[in-house]
């Protein structure tokens, strides 16, 4: 596998090398990052668990409902406008995060963090490996998605450190800086060597549709329409909403196990190597078995942490144990997904239906805080909620078997 992976690698590492650090940038605005400014935003703005929820879900519905229409334009938009319109959008979002002294300002940075980097910076990177890649799409998603894990490693340790030596505000503009002065650079320099490959690959493409040799191509119309996609849609859902509700709100549960913040931190490299291991590992089973099969089973490792958290235990290791099922669940879901839509609707209209998904998904995402928040805030156990959770990844994976059962 792994002599596969570099040869593959050698041969296009230009074009992956974009993808990955466009996915690592794109961690700014991803939940288990802005989550260790929650306390301090609060504190500054004097919110409760519930208000921060709440603002935290406004940015994030907001942004979700508009990656439904800005998402499709990088089927019409060229990738490298599309990108620098995205980053440009991520390191204004830092500004005001950095420079906000009052809630509206608190809250568009939210929503820019939320919109650019949670949402478009992920949508480029997975989007554009999945429609330039074809026998090896999923090694391709594989790779690039270890610019989240990397994240997960590294960034955690950065924003602890920024808060505790300039301020959680300065931090930010710091971070926007990052994004002028690295990814910029990188990013024109990779796509421009680059060009001659996408060129041949989108002429490729075109001569095959024309021919009429390509596979039918479902427009986003007609996957709205199609049962089928509305019965995977929950276990699609799940990672990113039981993640993010969980680490939005990491101070309840680390008051309720008695996990200090420095462990906690630590434990978000074990969430990273097993992401990282598990999006390489799934990414070549990808495209030995395709993702169609695995979805089937990729929900597995996220029921084994959710179970590890619902156990009336306190012991350090099942942090450490649940951040690594965690990290495997995440890490699986990168080129199975990735992988799905256009095994089951063709690539034509990819950034259409995956910003589709991605919206839907971004709801999910903006909707746990509140719904976790309101528990928590309703005094339910924490128990009492990954119970919930249980039953919930239970039964979305009994609908991906049946929706997938021909």
């Amino acid at each position: 596998m792994l002599r596969d992976y570099s040869q593959f690698a050698r041969s296009n590492y230009h074009f992956l090398l974009f993808g990955l650090l466009t996915a690592f940038f794109g961690n700014f605005g991803q939940t288990f990052f802005i989550a260790w400014y929650g306390g301090s935003i609060r504190e500054a703005f004097d919110l409760s668990s519930r208000d921060y929820g709440l603002i935290y879900s406004m940015a994030t519905l907001t942004s979700g409902f508009i990656i439904l229409y800005v998402g499709a334009l990088l089927d019409r938009i060229s990738l490298r406008k599309f990108t620098y319109f995205t980053s440009a959008g991520l390191a204004l979002g830092c500004i005001l995060m950095g420079l906000s002294q009052s809630l509206w300002m608190l809250v568009a940075g939210l929503f820019l963090l939320r919109f650019c980097g949670q949402g478009l910076m992920f949508h480029i990177s997975f989007t554009s490996m999945a429609r330039y890649f074809d026998q090896n799409r999923g090694k391709a998603i594989g790779i690039v998605g270890f610019g989240m894990p990397l994240g997960e490693a590294v960034l955690p340790t950065i924003a602890f450190a920024l808060i505790a030596g300039i301020g959680w505000q300065q931090s930010w503009l710091a971070l926007a800086a990052l994004i002028a002065i690295v990814y910029w650079p990188f990013m024109h320099y990779l796509l421009a060597r680059s060009k001659e490959r996408l060129t041949r690959i989108e002429a490729e493409q075109l001569q095959s549709k024309s021919s009429g040799q390509t596979e039918k191509s479902w427009t986003r119309a007609q996957v709205v329409r199609d049962i089928k996609f509305w019965m995977l849609l929950p276990a699609i859902m799940a990672p990113a909403f039981i993640v993010t509700g969980i680490l939005i709100h990491q101070d309840v549960l680390l008051s309720t196990k008695n996990w200090s913040e420095e462990w906690f931190t630590i434990c978000f490299y074990a969430l990273a190597i097993a992401h990282l291991k598990a999006s390489l590992i799934t990414g070549s089973l990808v495209d030995r078995y395709s993702g169609k099969k695995l979805v089937r089973i990729y929900l597995f490792p996220l029921l084994l942490a959710v179970g590890l958290l619902a156990l009336p235990l306190d012991h350090a290791v099942l942090a450490m144990l649940a951040m690594l099922f965690l990290g495997l669940s995440i890490g699986a879901g990168g080129p199975v997904i990735g992988s799905l839509w256009v095994e089951v609707y063709g690539s034509a209209n990819l950034g259409a239906i995956r910003s589709l998904v991605t919206s839907i998904m971004v709801f999910s995402t903006a909707i746990s805080p509140v719904l976790f928040g309101w528990l928590f805030d309703s005094k339910f156990a924490y128990s009492s909620v990954m119970e919930m959770l249980i039953i919930y990844i239970l039964a979305s994976s009994t609908l991906v078997w049946v929706a997938l059962k021909k």
